[in-house]
Parts: C-alpha cells; sequence; structure tokens
C-alpha cells in the first residue's frame, strides 16, 4: 500500500492539502485585491519609568482595517534604531482582531536596552550638558521603527504586513521627556 493511504498517513495528507488549498485562497485574495491589508499609522511614543531591564516603551499603532469582514493578526515583530544603531527588538504572539471597516489601537511594547542607548551619549553629551550651545547647531537624532504584523488569513500568518516609521528630535526633546523619570 502506498505510504500515503495508510489511514493515519491518508489523515495527516488530507489535513495538509486543506491546509494548503485554505492558504492560498487567502493568497489569491491578497494578490487580486479581495483583501486588502490593514493601514498601519504611528500615533504616539509612551515613556515608562526605567528598570533594572532597560527602559520601557510603547509604540502606539493606528490598525485600520478597509475590508468589509473582520482581520486577525497574529502577532507582530518591531525593532527599534537610534542613529542607525538597534537599541530594542520586540517579537509577540498578541493576537489583534480588527473589525470590519473598523480600527484599533495597539500598544507595540519595547524594552530599550540601556547598555546599546549608553553608546550614544558622547554623540550628545555636549549638548546635555548646556555646553558649546552657541558655537556648535544643536544636532538632532535620528530615529527609526520597523517591523510587521502577520495577517491570519494569509498562509496561516507567514505573510508579513510591513510598517515603518522614522522621524527625528532634539536632544532638548529627548531631556523634555526623560526628566520626570531623571532624580
Amino acid at each position: 500500500m502506498p505510504t500515503c493511504f495508510r489511514p493515519a498517513k491518508l489523515t495527516a495528507c488530507l489535513g495538509l492539502l486543506v491546509l494548503a488549498l485554505l492558504s492560498s485562497c487567502g493568497v489569491r485574495q491578497l494578490t487580486q485585491g479581495e483583501i486588502q491589508p490593514p493601514k498601519v499609522t504611528f500615533q504616539d511614543l509612551k515613556i515608562y519609568q526605567p528598570t533594572s531591564q532597560g527602559w520601557p516603551l510603547g509604540a502606539l499603532l493606528l490598525l485600520e482595517n478597509p475590508n468589509p469582514q473582520a482581520l486577525n493578526l497574529l502577532g507582530y515583530n518591531c525593532q527599534l534604531w537610534i542613529e542607525g544603531r538597534s537599541v530594542a527588538q520586540v517579537e509577540s504572539q498578541q493576537a489583534i482582531n480588527l473589525p470590519p471597516q473598523g480600527q484599533t489601537v495597539a500598544e507595540v511594547p519595547i524594552m530599550v536596552q540601556l547598555p546599546a542607548v549608553m553608546g550614544l551619549l558622547p554623540q550628545f553629551l555636549p549638548q546635555f550638558l548646556g555646553q558649546q550651545q552657541q558655537q556648535m547647531p544643536q544636532r538632532k537624532f535620528h530615529y527609526q521603527i520597523a517591523g510587521s504584523f502577520r495577517l491570519a488569513s494569509v498562509m496561516g500568518g507567514i505573510i508579513p504586513i510591513p510598517f515603518r516609521f522614522q522621524g527625528e528630535a532634539s536632544p532638548q526633546q529627548g531631556m523634555d521627556f526623560l526628566k520626570p523619570y531623571l532624580h
């Protein structure tokens, strides 16, 4: 008897076939425009009190579902760079449900590792200390948050829905954010 026709193997083969068919339907719907990927917009960045593990942040992302049916996201991954240096990475399996033609705000927790940030301080130290303000224009630091959500209806969540946001801030803006936590 061929290997795939044994009762236990037949069940497994049929299960894989059904999974492959369901997955290909989601990909086909996405590529044909029947399912639109959710739109991801950066809303805000929350800064929490530092801990012994690092400096916790929360990236608030607005997720908008343009589809007439609900979408389920199977989690996300995210990375934060400051001045081109990776200072935090996060991955989560937390499911997010987007209502039909609705929206939700997801807070993506990011734990900044303090040693990674400490390496950046020499670039900004004169400005932090208030020295050379007249001689040197205040330099801004660049940051980037990038990652992806995994759409459940497309190949079991293996196709990512990417997002990328970048900006800049002055050291003074950074200090204003951090003042409540620096005693």
